[in-house]
């Protein structure tokens, strides 16, 4: 422990992260009235001193919301783009606090394509066996005789192992998993993969895997919180997208925060932290932080890690929580998830021409590496649009080995010529740094000149230019979405814009639990990892709703209402 430390502290709450979970969690903390927690008695002021470090320029983090030229009304979620009406945190915020205008997204029409091992069907034709290019076996066929599609195939074959999970949800469908067992070992030891392998073929797997969109959906991760997953997304469920983008849901809250007397701070990257002794005695933190003036010492009374698995590796490895001497256990719930790749890619055009065969709107599923193709939208038909402007935008989006295929798109960081991009704090590897590839040539895109220009729209357009595709990946991407729609005269596209989310400090977009973890006691150890220390950690990676803004703001309740002994929020259950 520091010794020489012995004065009152910076702030008594540092916030180290500006994504969703960071700055839910400092609005929460600066908008309280009564705060009890033990750690932070010795304050002196009524209202909190709370400050918010974030590395990069923007707050957001895995939330990318962006809109490209000629595009004033339509905004291009490059990160999370969406939430369900069934996720109790995230909807209460939108609608019943901050009232943020949203509208429910189309996901799955009935004519939209499925393209597979070379067949070109529509999503009405998935309940056919006989039209399908999988080699299925008599029960499964039956089964989908029956009015049931592809992606289904997966509860089916959970069902037939756990007939009771179809009349469970919510935290009953969690305790029974949790307690199950299969073949005599608890089913947190099962890989999901593994399981489905005892009753449902290959082909069917393979068939429920492409048809589902998400290759992570079927991986090995742990059963437990796999089947969970699945079963709680029920037919009724809707999905909403955020009119101002889904980055508008950090901003708001940033916003209310300065204005309460938050202290937002870019651009500075957290090094290393430490424990000190404050002039009262009392245990608190000393964080090294990096930023344009160099590096400077913070001291706070508690310390809040809303950082993702990657995040926490790339800090220097010491002090009571990383130090993997000191604090094996810390180690040993770290690992107990695994980052997943996810891709989106974004293609704009001067009209929609995938509309010649007869799509509009929600998704069509390929297994080519694009993976998912979302038709975003036509301007002209965006609330507020011109009529007379038809630029259209298309998304690819896709996960895992899928990923691998785009991200072998980009220069290699070691070729002739090519400059290493701003090299991370901490331990970065250099698998990591990428190359300033050769971007997409953008050609003018019409009516660009009539985007407008208020402080929400400056900020997406910075976020679209910030995020430009290589030539070849968007090139690629548009060969392979003429090879899904059998159109081989498509123009060319006009603007494209990506993100990789494994990229450093990000190492994935999302987390999925590995297998042979009580992961629903990680889940609230890992939100105080050392008892006597006063440091949190809060963040998707953790949750039990992994990959979606509410495991954010479910661990970031749990801090806030376990150990800072804030209430629940009233506007949860208007």
């Amino acid at each position: 422990m520091k010794e020489d430390v012995a004065k009152d502290p910076d702030y008594d709450v540092v916030i180290i992260g500006g994504g969703i979970s960071g700055v839910y969690t400092a609005w929460r903390l600066i908008m309280a009235d009564n705060i009890n927690a033990p750690f932070l008695k010795g304050s002196k002021d009524k209202k909190l001193r709370i400050a918010l470090f974030e590395g990069s320029d923007r707050i957001g983090g895995r939330l990318l919301s962006a809109r490209a030229p000629g595009f004033p009304h339509m905004n291009c979620e490059i990160g999370g783009m969406r939430y369900v009406s069934s996720q109790k945190l995230v909807s209460a915020l939108i609608e019943n606090e901050l009232k943020l205008p949203r509208h429910e997204q189309d996901v799955d029409e009935p004519i939209n394509i499925v393209y597979t091992r070379g067949h070109r069907i529509r999503s009405y034709q998935l309940s056919d066996p006989d039209v399908l290019p999988y080699n299925l076996s008599d029960e499964e066929s039956e089964w989908l005789k029956q009015g049931n599609t592809g992606s289904d195939l997966i509860g089916w074959a959970v069902e037939k192992l756990f007939p009771k999970v179809k009349d469970l949800s919510g935290d009953d469908l969690e305790k029974y998993l949790q307690e199950a067992t299969l073949d005599d070992i608890p089913l947190y030891h099962h890989g999901f993969w593994n399981i489905l392998a005892k009753v449902m073929s290959n082909e069917a797997y393979q068939l429920a895997k492409t048809t589902v969109g998400y290759d992570s959906l079927g991986m090995n991760a742990n059963a437990v919180n796999s089947i969970a997953e699945y079963f709680n997304f029920t037919p009724t469920v809707k999905y909403y997208l955020m009119n101002d983008g889904y980055d508008s849901v950090p901003w708001t809250l940033q916003k209310q925060f300065e204005s309460a007397g938050g202290e937002v701070h870019l651009n500075s990257w957290l090094q290393a932290f430490e424990e000190a002794t404050l002039a009262d005695g009392s245990t608190g933190v000393e964080l090294s932080v990096k930023n344009g003036k160099g590096q400077s010492s913070v001291t706070a009374r508690a310390i809040v890690l809303a950082m993702p698995k990657r995040s926490m590796e790339l800090l220097q490895q010491k002090g009571p929580v990383l130090d993997p001497v000191r604090a094996p256990h810390v180690r040993f719930m770290m690992n107990s998830v695994e980052p997943v790749d996810l891709y989106k890619i974004f293609l704009a055009y001067e009209y929609p021409w995938w509309e010649k065969t007869f799509v509009k709107a929600g998704r069509s599923l390929t297994d080519l590496p694009l993976r998912q193709c979302y038709y975003w939208g036509v301007e002209g038909r965006e609330p507020g649009g011109d009529p007379e402007n038809k630029n259209s935008m298309i998304m690819a989006y896709n996960d895992m080995s899928n990923s691998e295929f785009w991200g072998g798109l980009r220069d290699s960081p070691l070729g002739p010529g090519n400059t290493i991009e701003w090299p991370l704090p901490g331990n970065s590897k250099i698998k990591n740094l990428r190359a300033k590839s050769k971007a997409f040539e953008r050609k003018p895109m019409p009516h660009a000149h009539k985007d407008e220009q208020d402080e929400w729209g400056v900020r997406l357009k910075k976020n679209w230019e910030s995020h430009p595709a290589p030539h070849k990946m968007a090139m690629e991407m548009h060969r392979q979405l003429m090879e899904m729609h059998n159109i081989p005269d498509a123009p060319e596209p006009l603007e494209a814009a990506y993100m990789d989310w494994s990229d450093d400090p990000y190492g994935g977009a999302v987390h999925f639990w590995n297998s042979g973890y009580k992961t629903w006691e990680i889940l609230e150890e890992m939100t105080r990892p050392v008892e006597d220390f006063p440091c949190f950690i809060c963040g998707e990676a953790y949750s039990t709703n992994q990959t979606w803004v509410e495991g954010a703001l479910q661990t970031a309740e749990i801090v806030l209402q376990k150990h800072f002994k804030l209430v629940e929020p009233k506007w949860l259950n208007k």
